[in-house]
């Protein structure tokens, strides 16, 4: 009886984690075929076997994250695609809202985006992230060394030492490399400082 139980152990516990995982092989999902997929409220997440067209987006096989509507909302670009405000490279690892506006790139490589260079690397989607505005504008991004950006002395690194950018390109934020003086006071390197639109420091 004790064996009989042993036994058992193994195939409860793979029924269990496959019932949890819930995942369904070689079948389709909003027009895609995928080699397998789960389905968690009203994403799809699967892998696709070859690299496939959707939604106009050219994705790279692997991991696909699909809504309803068959927009992917996270892919891998399987070559450059090119957009009106920057061309994302391939092999960048791509999210978008489920309107299939571009929000983050996490870029394979450093890679320069209306005329800021963004830090890449790591790969996929756990890499350095650059975000976007719905008009495909800069938003936020990583530094690969040290820089003046429009005059402030911003620092390189990760956590929060992003550059912030407002849609029109000025600078919002970023965490400053050395001391920086602005209206007669001195602001600490080291520190994060905000900016108004209008380029003033905001306490």
């Amino acid at each position: 009886m004790n064996d009989m139980r042993v036994a058992l152990l193994p195939f409860l516990a793979v029924s269990i984690l496959g019932g949890c995982f819930g995942w369904k092989y070689d079948t389709t999902y909003a027009g895609v075929p995928f080699s397998k997929v789960r389905v968690e409220r009203d994403l799809a997440i699967g892998m696709i076997s070859e690299d496939t067209v959707i939604a106009g987006r050219p994705c790279k096989r692997g991991w696909v994250h699909l809504k309803p509507n068959g927009i992917p909302v996270g892919f891998t670009a399987s070559r450059d695609i090119p957009l009106e405000r920057f061309t994302i490279p391939a092999d960048t690892w791509v999210f978008q809202d489920a309107a299939g506006n571009v929000t983050v790139c996490a870029f394979p490589r450093n890679t320069k985006v209306q005329g800021h260079l963004c830090k890449g690397g790591w790969g996929g989607s756990e890499g350095v992230q650059a975000a976007f505005y719905p008009d495909g504008a800069l938003k936020q991004y990583y530094l690969t060394v040290d820089t003046e950006v429009q005059g402030v002395p911003c620092k390189a690194g990760a956590l929060n030492e992003s550059v912030e950018l407002y849609a029109n390109g000025r600078i919002k934020a970023c965490a400053l490399s050395r001391d920086f003086v602005s209206g007669g006071r001195t602001y600490t390197g080291g520190s994060r400082v905000r900016f108004s639109p209008e380029g003033r420091v905001v306490d």
